[in-house]
């Protein structure tokens, strides 16, 4: 009794286990090492797969740190040819930012987060990474130097970029004031190669001359370009490069480039003195050192003129021109007017056409009848002419007027208005 008893128990207990022991064996992954021990009581106890280290995504709260450490050291950048991005590096008086922000630039003007605004210059640079530093003429009270990052880079590492992403467009859309300037966007290193970095943060217009920085809120780089016909494809000179400009502050010249392309021109053109012709004109040009521009146009003309002889019916003038001229330009608020001098030369193709009557045209008896026709010469001739002139620009609007004296026969001389669009 007391053996069918025991057996009965045994038999009991093994039915119990064996669904237990499988709910084990299923929760681990089937593997052949999972504990018999384990009762139906018991939790599976969850664990990483082999191999993978366990990783928790970095806090969001550094973004707003980094952000708070970094912005007021982020400067915004105005000159004639546009805004940049900038921040205070080494001490309190020296803005770094990309050369191409200010580069040939007259007036630099720095704007730190209090809104207050002071003139700068820049006192080092390197076209080679495209870094310069600015002086301003006063020290900012409060100012923090951003710290540069020494080491290595690694692939993957978390930045941030704070600048001025197309800076200036909440003049035109109200909606996006508060929005451009002073903002940030984060990504990552992408690659690091030499003295410049790659980086997939939102970079536009207006960021150039930005810190990239480390979630320690120290510089990695400088922003200096993105690449047009890519995505999420940004570089930076790495903050190396722009330790190396702090021996050369004070024994470099200014940053200017001896000639620099000028705006191209389509207008319309009208010569006059006793007639009046009109046509269009294509014109281009450089300047030196920016104040000097030199100008090349050239303008086809049409029109009905007086004929030179008494036998002549009609006339009809086809003009070539060419112009070249060298002035000085004055800059204005808005507007730049432009005194010059230069020539003109001109190819006039002058084509008569005269009545021939055939007989002696006597008439007798009216009605009279007769024969003639119509005869076509034409000759061409060049002059050269010099001018005087000078021209007003506002916006992409150019209005010019020249007079180009004939100097043989003073009556030949012309007075040239010009409306033209510049791109």
């Amino acid at each position: 009794m007391k053996l069918m008893l025991v057996a009965w128990l045994l038999a009991f207990t093994g039915a119990s286990a064996a669904p237990a022991r499988a709910q084990t064996i299923a929760d681990s992954g089937g593997s052949p090492l999972a504990d018999d021990s384990i009762g139906v009581d018991s939790a599976p106890v969850a664990s990483p797969p082999a191999g993978l280290p366990v990783a928790s995504p970095p806090p969001r709260e550094w973004l707003k740190a980094v952000y708070e450490q970094v912005a007021d050291s982020v400067v915004l950048i105005d000159t004639e040819f546009g805004t940049g991005s900038g921040f205070f590096f080494h001490d309190p008086q020296l803005i770094a930012t990309a050369l191409h922000v200010v580069d040939d630039a007259e007036t630099i003007i720095v704007q730190t987060s209090d809104g207050r605004r002071q003139k700068g210059r820049v006192v080092a640079y390197s076209r080679k990474h495209d870094l310069a530093l600015v002086a301003l003429d006063h020290i900012v009270p409060g100012a923090h130097a951003l710290e540069p990052a020494h080491g290595l880079v690694d692939i993957g590492q978390p930045v941030v970029v704070i600048g001025h992403p197309f800076s200036g467009l909440e003049e035109q859309v109200h909606e996006l004031r508060g929005l451009l300037n002073w903002s940030m966007t984060q990504g990552v290193v992408s690659a690091v190669a030499g003295s410049w970095l790659q980086t997939d943060a939102a970079i536009n217009p207006g960021n150039s001359g930005g810190p990239v920085v480390d979630q320690r809120g120290q510089v990695l780089g400088v922003v200096s370009a993105t690449l047009s016909q890519a995505q999420g494809i940004s570089v930076a000179a790495r903050v190396d490069r722009l330790t190396e400009l702090l021996p050369l502050v004070g024994t470099q010249a200014p940053p200017r480039h001896p000639w620099l392309f000028d705006r191209m021109e389509l207008g319309f053109i009208v010569h006059g003195a006793g007639d009046v012709i009109e046509g269009v004109s294509l014109g281009g040009g450089m300047r030196l050192l920016k104040h000097f521009p030199v100008r090349l146009r050239l303008g086809l003309l049409a029109g009905s003129v007086q004929p030179s002889r008494a036998d002549v019916v009609a006339t009809r003038l086809v003009r070539g021109v060419a112009e070249l001229s060298g002035g000085y330009t004055l800059s204005l608020g808005p507007v730049e007017l432009s005194p010059y001098v230069g020539g003109a030369l001109f190819y006039d193709h002058e084509r008569d056409s005269s009545l021939r009557i055939d007989g002696d045209g006597q008439c007798t008896t009216p009605p009279c009848l007769v024969n003639g026709k119509v005869i076509s010469s034409s000759q061409g001739r060049f002059r050269l002419l010099p001018m005087i002139g000078a021209s007003l620009d506002f916006g992409h609007l150019r209005l010019d007027y020249a007079y180009q004296l004939a100097i043989e026969q003073s009556i030949d001389s012309q007075h040239r208005v010009l409306v033209a669009f510049t791109f």
